[in-house]
């Protein structure tokens, strides 16, 4: 690929991004649900109204996603007998234009002539299909083949797909652990559908529209929202935050005894296995010893031997900490 064609793959990249902060697509609406691995309701929150840095740079995971999208759509036409069509458009719903879809591929009806076409905002074909791979060790995440037992956060991207195009089915292929291919086949769901509608629509207007974040829903979110302290303010604890500190220091004291506990019971096995590599029963491995190395620096001597080097190279890190009395 040359400088040219390069530029513009980057330029559509780009384009795209920014195109997802117009509404609310598929992979957005795990994360208002709380359901996303990747994303909480205020990180998406900061995303929809451009408080967040554009995603120029995919992760591993992503970039091989995306590189392997067009294999598994081809694996699936070709277990299934069918012809997949990439669809190079953003659908709209018909009422919530907010409501925003981009699909992996739209599966051609045969009866159909020709291509499918978007008609009236909805796709000239009642079957969709989503292209996934997932890692090895979420494959028990995924159940039989050709059922619905998919991660929930690939379900509510599909249902979210069909109430936009019109769909009635979407297929879901994924290749796991890049060995296994497996196919499911989920059914719209229009109850399923208008919840996720009013959820999303609430949102987009209560949060994006008017912007207001949301309440925190991780620690992260707490620590970016309120990165400093105000040295002059206090708050008065009403009986439910007592109760809250009290339940929270009860339990931090179970796990420092557990903590313990997990110790002395580390010791036990490292004693018994002495210099052996491993523990084994009935020809299945229970567990490791193993020596390992790993390269580090020792800042305090780099700091005596060369202090201007140590200074041009320090970072200074700041959070909130907090600590119950």
């Amino acid at each position: 690929m040359n400088a040219i064609n390069l530029q513009s793959a980057e330029n559509a990249r780009q384009e795209w991004l920014e195109s997802r902060r117009l509404g609310i697509g598929g992979s957005d609406v795990a994360a208002i649900l709380g359901l996303s691995k990747y994303k909480s309701p205020y990180q998406l929150w900061l995303d929809k109204t451009s408080r967040s840095e554009l995603e120029d740079s995919q992760s591993e995971a992503a970039y091989w996603g995306n590189t392997l999208e067009d294999i598994v759509a081809k694996e699936y036409a070709k277990r299934h007998g069918v012809k997949v069509q990439r669809v190079n458009k953003t659908l709209e719903h018909e009422v919530h234009h907010w409501a925003r879809a981009n699909i992996d591929r739209a599966i051609i009806n045969p009866e159909i002539a020709g291509n499918v076409r978007i008609k009236n905002g909805k796709l000239t074909t009642d079957r969709i299909l989503e292209c996934k791979t997932a890692n090895q060790y979420l494959a028990k995440l995924w159940g039989d083949e050709q059922t619905e037992s998919v991660p929930d956060y690939y379900l509510t991207q599909c249902q979210w797909y069909m109430g936009i195009t019109g769909a009635s089915l979407c297929d879901l292929g994924v290749l796991i652990g890049g060995q296994k291919f497996r196919t499911y086949q989920i059914a719209f769901d229009p109850e399923l559908f208008e919840m996720l509608i009013e959820q999303c629509s609430e949102f987009w207007h209560e949060h994006v529209l008017a912007d207001v974040p949301p309440a925190p829903t991780t620690f992260d979110d707490v620590l970016h929202r309120w990165s400093k302290h105000n040295p002059d303010q206090a708050v008065e604890a009403d009986s439910e935050l007592a109760q809250i500190i009290t339940e929270y220091k009860e339990l931090n004291s179970t796990i420092k005894e557990a903590s313990g506990e997990l110790d002395a019971l580390k010791l036990q096995i490292c004693t018994r296995m002495e210099d052996a590599e491993m523990i084994i029963a009935e020809e299945k491995r229970l567990a490791t010893f193993k020596y390992q190395e790993r390269n580090t620096l020792d800042s305090k001597a780099l700091k005596a031997a060369h202090p201007e080097i140590y200074e041009q190279f320090l970072k200074t890190s700041s959070t909130r900490v907090l600590r119950v009395s």
